[in-house]
């Protein structure tokens, strides 16, 4: 088996509060303009290997070609977001490569201990999963295989924030994940 996925491409945090962590990012880190994807619906969502349904929102803009991800969980469902370091919130939560091939690039990090504990799949058939070692060491590790619209709309978000004017904090876009 040979790995198929890429160079680490976005960094995950989990957050308290969506509107204040924007408005951290882009005064303070300088990333904008951030894109928020309310109430994301996901297909055959499980978490440590039982189904889950969890209600979460996301924003995501690039600094320089790395993608920074805001994830807000809005419901006491157990999952990996709100288990983060006994539910502390703000720190790096994981890091995620894109991949072609995630079914092959899972077993791989399986045979190597990794424990596949989270994911699901896209409304357009993306798929990912967040993958940790036994010791629990940070960050976990996520993996992704987008659909080209998935492709297209992370691109999207990519050049917006190369053109940012730096005041406007929040882009609307058409979701097509």
């Amino acid at each position: 088996m040979e790995k198929k996925f890429g160079p680490i491409m976005q960094m995950g945090f989990i957050v308290e509060d969506m509107d204040v962590a924007i408005d951290f990012w882009t005064k303070k880190m300088n990333v904008g303009p951030f894109i928020k994807l309310e109430g994301i619906e996901l297909i055959d969502q499980y978490y440590k290997g039982k189904p889950a349904d969890l209600d979460f929102s996301g924003a995501l803009s690039y600094s320089g070609s790395m993608q920074i991800e805001l994830i807000k969980q809005h419901c006491d469902t157990p999952s990996l977001y709100n288990e983060y370091v006994n539910n502390e919130k703000g720190g790096l939560h994981h890091l995620c490569c894109l991949t072609q091939d995630i079914e092959n690039d899972i077993r791989i990090l399986e045979s190597q201990g990794y424990i596949n504990l989270q994911g699901g799949k896209t409304q357009d058939n993306g798929q990912f999963a967040y993958l940790d070692t036994p010791e629990r060491k940070r960050p976990i590790f996520e993996l992704t295989q987008l659909s080209e619209g998935g492709l297209s709309f992370f691109a999207m978000i990519e050049e917006a924030a190369k053109n940012w004017d730096k005041k406007t904090t929040l882009m609307e876009a058409e979701i097509i994940l």
